[in-house]
């Protein structure tokens, strides 16, 4: 299964997120970080958080932060929220979806695919924690693609 963009994009904001975790971020510092639309960062925010995964405060000095700390946010909770998996086959009007079994098995990977991820949490992406905040903290140079540090 390959991930959207969508779902890169919020892995990308959650470990942005637990790496400041003691500050309140703004959409604007992640999207130029990463090298990322704004448009697109503000509906992935606004999913996350109507997901609880962050939580954001309005106003001038206000920003997003983690809702919960990193080890408490599985890999599968996320991806569940940003992937359109209720139905990863669509058979339709297909005239063999009576007698075909493909829909289960296509089922049955994805519940394996799910529960590997759910074995690992935002924690677990921060294994090299030192190296990250250099990455996430420095300012770059216009000729380093942060895009490409983490894909």
């Amino acid at each position: 299964m390959q991930i959207s963009l969508y779902t890169d994009y919020a892995l990308r904001v959650l470990v942005y997120l637990s790496i400041h975790q003691n500050r309140l971020s703004s959409i604007n510092e992640i999207a130029t970080c990463y090298d990322i639309s704004q448009n697109h960062l503000m509906k992935v925010v606004h999913h996350l958080g109507k997901a609880d995964l962050i939580s954001t405060v309005r106003g001038r000095k206000g920003g997003l932060q983690l809702s919960r700390p990193p080890s408490e946010i599985t890999l599968g909770s996320i991806v569940r929220h940003t992937e359109d998996t209720e139905q990863p086959i669509k058979c339709g009007k297909c005239i063999i979806k009576e007698a075909c079994a493909i829909k289960t098995i296509i089922h049955k990977a994805f519940d394996a695919f799910y529960n590997v991820l759910d074995q690992y949490t935002l924690d677990c992406i921060l294994q090299d924690y030192d190296k990250l905040e250099v990455l996430l903290t420095t300012i770059r140079p216009q000729h380093i693609d942060c895009k490409t540090t983490f894909s």
